[in-house]
């Protein structure tokens, strides 16, 4: 049994330490695309929607927020944001997020899905 041990924990550490490394490392050269993408805002909604796509909300988020930095007033791209917080169960964030707009700034249709994603206190704005 001590010898099991002596080769098994071993090997649960290291794979352990494989497991919580980040998967997708992002290289100075993909944060510069990232940043140079996100300068136009319809490019950076259009990168938000693939990386979603893709199931990767946490970077769709990121770069959702690039592009908020860059352009504070897209209404599309904080609507996409507060969705992308409530697809990850950030319902509170998603909510404060859909506090800034104006309902009256989107089609009635694109509205009702993103308050049906984000469960929402019920204001309407």
């Amino acid at each position: 049994m001590n010898k099991f041990n002596r080769l098994v924990l071993p090997l649960a550490v290291i794979g352990c330490a494989v497991i919580a490394t980040p998967i997708t490392a992002e290289t100075l050269e993909e944060l510069d695309a990232l940043a140079e993408i996100t300068q136009d805002e319809a490019a950076g909604i259009k990168l938000a929607q693939e990386q979603a796509g893709r199931g990767e909300f946490l970077e769709a988020i990121g770069t959702l927020e690039r592009v908020l930095a860059n352009h504070p007033k897209s209404q599309s791209a904080r609507l996409l944001h507060a969705v992308y917080l409530c697809r990850i169960d950030d319902q509170a964030g998603g909510a404060a997020e859909v506090a800034k707009l104006k309902r009256k700034h989107f089609p009635e249709e694109t509205w009702q899905q993103a308050t049906t994603i984000c469960t929402l206190s019920g204001e309407d704005n």
